[in-house]
């Protein structure tokens, strides 16, 4: 538990001395966007992950957040925080409407919510007197905070890491909860879960919901870091990234979560000196990862040092008997 601790002290000062090491304000930018996938991607791990619950619409969700956040503080002068919050709540109440969906099961399910993205996005992009249209929505404020403007790269940045940081914590310890542990039930045997008293649709209900909230916030961040919104930033194909993400990372793990969204983002801004070829490579790069099997990218380091440990136990069980002959 301490060794724990520790290590996530350690990741999260090495996380926050990165700006002393790469101060340039193009690579804070897309680390600010790396650590607000990471937001994204814990919200479908809550799903997908521990519940089994293959949804596609987790990208529409972030553009309402990223909407409802431009919207509030462009036109009614809500402050940051307010805002941020707001996104997360409008995502979650625009979430119930996936309700009567989540009876369905497999590509049923993801169907439906794919349905529900390309409805959003319509929206989005035909509804100028509120969003801008295909235009989009410009000149959204700075983000401020008790006086202290919060807009430069750097400042963002710690921001975005303050934010992934507490949704880690909370997600972590939902699904240590009884709360958790209902929804991993039901992800394995639904029937059994059921016949042990565990009311199935609503557990269903809330995951949708914390995943809508923390998708919102995402969006709501994404908003205050880019201060435009395109409604090409939330096609189908942004939930496909955020199901990349997971998938890359491993399937029930939050920190595979986190690190499938690191990679997904930063991987194609490390290839971009291979010019043409970049999208190319990155393409193998996911298809490489993606064949690892759910477990993912956690699962082989984790079966790596399962091995090495392996390696080495024989290893110091042998030199007690080396001395011994002596």
């Amino acid at each position: 538990m301490t060794s724990s601790i520790a290590l996530r002290l350690g990741l999260l000062l090495v996380l926050a001395l990165v700006p002393a090491v790469e101060s340039n304000q193009y690579w804070l930018h897309v680390f600010s966007i790396a650590l607000i996938s990471v937001i994204l991607a814990l919200g479908l791990q809550l799903l997908l992950g521990m519940g089994g619950l293959l949804s596609l619409g987790q990208g529409a969700l972030y553009g309402i957040g990223a909407y409802a956040a431009a919207i509030l503080s462009s036109s009614f002068g809500l402050p940051f925080l307010l805002s941020l919050l707001a996104g997360g709540v409008m995502a979650a109440v625009a979430s119930l409407l996936l309700v009567p969906i989540v009876r369905l099961k497999g590509s049923s399910l993801a169907v439906a919510t794919l349905g529900f993205s390309v409805i959003v996005h319509l929206i989005i992009l035909n509804e100028d007197w509120l969003t801008g249209g295909s235009i989009g929505m410009m000149d959204i404020p700075q983000p401020s905070l008790l006086g202290l403007n919060l807009g430069s790269e750097l400042a963002f940045y710690y921001v975005c890491l303050v934010v992934a940081g507490i949704v880690y914590v909370g997600m972590e310890r939902l699904i240590a909860s009884r709360f958790g542990r209902a929804v991993m039930a039901m992800s394995q045997d639904e029937e059994a879960a059921r016949a042990c008293g565990v009311a199935v649709t609503m557990y269903k209900s809330k995951c949708f919901l914390v995943a809508a909230f923390t998708a919102g916030v995402a969006g709501a961040l994404y908003a205050y870091h880019t201060r435009y919104l395109s409604p090409n930033d939330f096609t189908f194909q942004r939930s496909i990234d955020i199901l990349i993400m997971v998938v890359v990372g491993g399937l029930g793990s939050l920190p595979g979560a986190a690190l499938g969204a690191a990679i997904v983002v930063l991987s194609p801004e490390v290839l971009r000196s291979s010019g043409e070829l970049r999208l190319i490579l990155f393409g193998v790069l996911v298809v490489v990862l993606v064949g690892l099997g759910n477990r993912g990218l956690v699962g082989l380091i984790a079966a790596l040092a399962q091995r090495l440990m392996t390696l080495r136990r024989p290893a110091a069980a042998a030199a007690p008997m080396r001395t011994q002959e002596r």
